[in-house]
């Protein structure tokens, strides 16, 4: 996988990406307080799911696209 920090023009349509989905009135995993960082996946810290992987762990790079998985879309425990 390639390094996305040292990018700054994947960074860029990232970031894009992540207003298109706010301005259409999503609620983004990426916008969670709760959602932590584990290497190249990301974690709820509440305990929640909100990933298919084993560990109910998402992609990080999918986070940072914006996509949000429809637990987080329905979580009473997002903080954003």
């Amino acid at each position: 996988m390639t390094n996305i920090w040292a990018n700054s023009i994947l960074l860029d349509k990232l970031s894009m990406l992540r207003e298109e989905a706010r301005v259409k009135g999503e609620r983004l995993a990426f916008d969670c307080l709760n959602l932590k960082c584990c290497g190249n996946r990301a974690v709820c810290s509440k305990g929640h799911n909100p990933g298919t992987a084993s560990d109910g762990s998402l992609p990080l790079y999918s986070v940072l696209k914006g996509i949000s998985p429809r637990v987080c879309k329905e979580c009473k425990d997002f903080t954003g």
